[in-house]
Order: structure tokens, then sequence, then C-alpha cells
């Protein structure tokens, strides 16, 4: 699909999940025993889709191995929880891994009044370490390779430009968050204080119209593109991880319960 010239962009930070309110999922990758896994759910949170449920939503993931990979496609096998690597899978600590779901199924978004049709990309990009990275994806997070005392300089980008004035949003599994705001370069920093896992995450809506086009499927027109992007990565050293966060059920459990779930995306 080809992105038509932006009008006008609303940004959206990423909405936490709590009884009673809606909530943004996302992708990302996380360490498992000796090497990585997908996830999508919510990292803060230790929300994990699951199937039958939320994570059958993921239509065509399309992942890519760059650095060492040469741009190798990757096909990941699904689990009840997850999706894993190949076997023989083995990064270089330079590699970088991008993930992107591009039909995964629309929704609408209610606004004014209005319930317009939101054409929604999730994505995840894992890094091996914090050099510099070049953005691949329509909205990507990379690392700039720059560090300033205890901080390290990350940049956000949208059609390949800096995407100023937005909250990213810092997580790891204990709960623990914060946000830092791009500049006008699309540059934030912010110190990482423990070990393990990490993740950084935009959600992003353009005010732009469009017709997703996917072979062997009605055309689906939309009234919004919305871009919701994390980076992952992990630190080996650092102040030692908090306890994960109490499990968060995902809707399909908490139905099977009869509990109303909230609506996520």
């Amino acid at each position: 699909m080809t992105l038509t010239k932006t009008l006008a962009r609303l940004a959206m930070p990423v909405l936490l999940v709590a009884a009673g309110t809606a909530g943004a999922h996302q992708f990302w990758y996380e360490k498992a025993d000796d090497g990585l896994t997908f996830r999508y759910g919510e990292l803060d949170q230790n929300l994990h889709e699951v199937s039958p449920g939320g994570i059958d939503r993921i239509a065509k993931l399309e992942t890519t191995w760059y650095g060492s990979g040469n741009g190798r496609r990757l096909t990941l096998a699904r689990k009840p929880d997850r999706l894993d690597l190949p076997a023989d899978f083995r990064p270089a600590t330079s590699d970088s891994l991008v993930s992107v779901d591009l039909e995964y199924p629309m929704f609408d978004t209610a606004r004014d009044g209005q319930s317009l049709r939101t054409y929604w990309v999730p994505a995840a990009r894992w890094v091996g370490d914090l050099s510099a990275r070049e953005p691949v994806l329509t909205l990507d997070i990379v690392p700039t390779g720059e560090r300033r005392g205890d901080k390290v300089e990350f940049q956000v980008t949208y059609l390949g430009e800096p995407l100023a004035g937005e909250p990213m949003k810092i997580s790891v599994p204990s709960g623990w968050t914060r946000i830092a705001t791009s500049d006008v370069d699309g540059k934030f920093e912010v110190a990482l204080p423990w070990s393990g896992d990490y993740s950084i995450n935009l959600y992003f809506i353009d005010e732009v119209e469009g017709v997703r086009r996917i072979a062997g499927q009605a055309d689906e027109a939309y009234q919004l593109e919305g871009y919701n992007s994390t980076l992952s990565f992990q630190l080996d050293k650092g102040l030692a991880p908090l306890p994960v966060a109490e499990k968060t059920l995902p809707a399909s459990v908490l139905k099977d319960m009869g509990i109303t779930p909230p609506r996520h995306r």
C-alpha cells in the first residue's frame, strides 16, 4: 500500500491497561532461556495474549533479520502464548530483528460521535545492543549510539523523518515505566537502571484515508492509520530486576471466567 501525503497528524500516547479502561496492546521480544521469544500484550502489565484468543488476531507476521542475517526472512512458530524464533537463530549483538503485521484486522475508532475505520499496524524491533541503527519501519524507534552520563539516546521516526513531541513509554516487566518526550529531532534520553528486558513504545495515529488491498480479500477503506511500534532490548548490566508484575489475564480468559474484559487493540 502506498501512503498518501500526510495532511494532519494526531499523536496518542499508549493507554495503560487497568480495570475499566481501554488500552493499546504491543508486540515485543523478550529473553527466554538462552534465546528470544515474541509476545503480544502489554509488557509492564505482565499481560500475554493467548490462543484461542487475542494472539490469533496476528494475521501475517513478517520478520526480517538485519545484520549478520543479511535481510533473511524468518518464520516464527505459533505457541499458545507466544511465537518462537527458529531453533537455528543465532543473532550477533549488532543485529536487529524487525517484525510487522500489515494484515492485522482493522477496527473502528470512536471520535466526536463518528466511527472511523482504522488501519492499525503493530510492529516490533529487537536490537542486540544499543549501537546506532537505521530506521526501516514506517514508525520506528532506534538507538542512536549516543550516551550522556547514565542516559542512553534513542530516536523515533515516522516515514523516515524525525517525530517530535511524542510521549515515548519505557517499560520493564516489573511494571516500572518512564515517559520521555521526543525533541525536534525525534530524539530522547532515558536512564536504564535495571538489567533485563526493556521496551520503548509509541502508539501514533495519522489522519490519512486510503484503501487496504490484500490478495484474495475484499478491499477495505479506512479513515485513519494507526501505528504501534516497540523497540525491545536486554541489558546484562544494572541493578537486579524487580519482581515481575502480577499477572494480568487477557480478555479471552476473562470472558471464559464470565468477567467483562476491558477493550484492547
